[in-house]
């Protein structure tokens, strides 16, 4: 079976656009309509809640981030490239990200953290400190090899991470802010949940896109399936010692 990596774009995009059209839909009805009906608060579609549709979707975009990177490390160790340790671990930080999104770990610090620290204000919700420190020293640690990356790619995977970022740890020291203040039950706390969402959502698909984009000879910037522009080579490292690029891959 031969992986369309154009065909998976537009599902990933499609996806993610219905489920925060679901969820923004989902706000509209409860804000307007209210929860007294007989769907209630329509939980299953709430972009803030836990055990929902959004929850369920992001946790399955962050796994097929996490296999995307697996394969492409894979190919890369057995090249020879030394990029394979880039690969690999995104690939562990993208399971972990899929499990957490779907367990929910990170909420289980807010209460010690508050206890011991006494946060409020837009770190109310007090897992985003220790979230800040670990992106922080993971974007350092990993910066040589990102660097190796070629110019395109390097700068798609910042924007995209920094949208993301934005979203995931941003939005939500607003929305801990508003809640800290007393906003939960506002149209402005929904607001920020759905920004939040929307960032985070925005920045999965962009970076599984541009993952996906490695397995497509037309489009890939790494290896032997680089896109060549009309009159000039595509820029590719030069491969010493076991460090450089791989080809790109399609799925069979």
């Amino acid at each position: 079976m031969r992986l369309d990596p154009q065909f998976a774009k537009y599902l990933i995009f499609a996806g993610s656009l219905a489920v925060l059209a679901a969820g923004l839909a989902r706000e509209a009805f409860v804000i307007n309509v209210g929860v007294d009906t007989v769907v209630q608060d329509l939980r299953q579609f709430n972009l803030d809640a836990e055990n929902s549709v959004p929850a369920w979707w992001g946790s399955s975009m962050m796994l097929i981030a996490s296999l995307l990177l697996y394969t492409l490390g894979a190919k890369a160790w057995r090249a020879g490239d030394i990029l394979w340790r880039l690969w690999l671990v995104l690939a562990l930080v993208f399971m972990a990200l899929s499990i957490d999104e779907a367990a929910s770990f990170h909420e289980g610090v807010i209460a010690p953290l508050r206890s011991a620290f006494g946060f409020g204000g837009v770190l109310f919700y007090a897992w985003v400190v220790p979230a800040f420190v670990c992106v922080l020293g993971l974007g350092l640690a990993l910066l040589p090899l990102l660097k190796r990356l070629p110019p395109s790619l390097f700068w798609k995977f910042a924007a995209f991470g920094g949208l993301f970022v934005a979203g995931a740890l941003g939005m939500e020291m607003v929305g801990g802010w508003l809640d800290y203040q007393g906003y939960r039950a506002t149209a402005f706390y929904a607001l920020s949940i759905s920004i939040e969402e929307g960032f985070e959502l925005l920045g999965v698909s962009l970076f599984i896109a541009a993952l996906l984009d490695q397995f497509d000879p037309a489009r890939a910037v790494v290896g032997d399936y680089a896109r060549r522009q009309p009159g000039r080579h595509a820029r590719v490292p030069r491969m010493a010692s076991g460090a450089g690029q791989f080809p790109a891959i399609s799925a069979d």
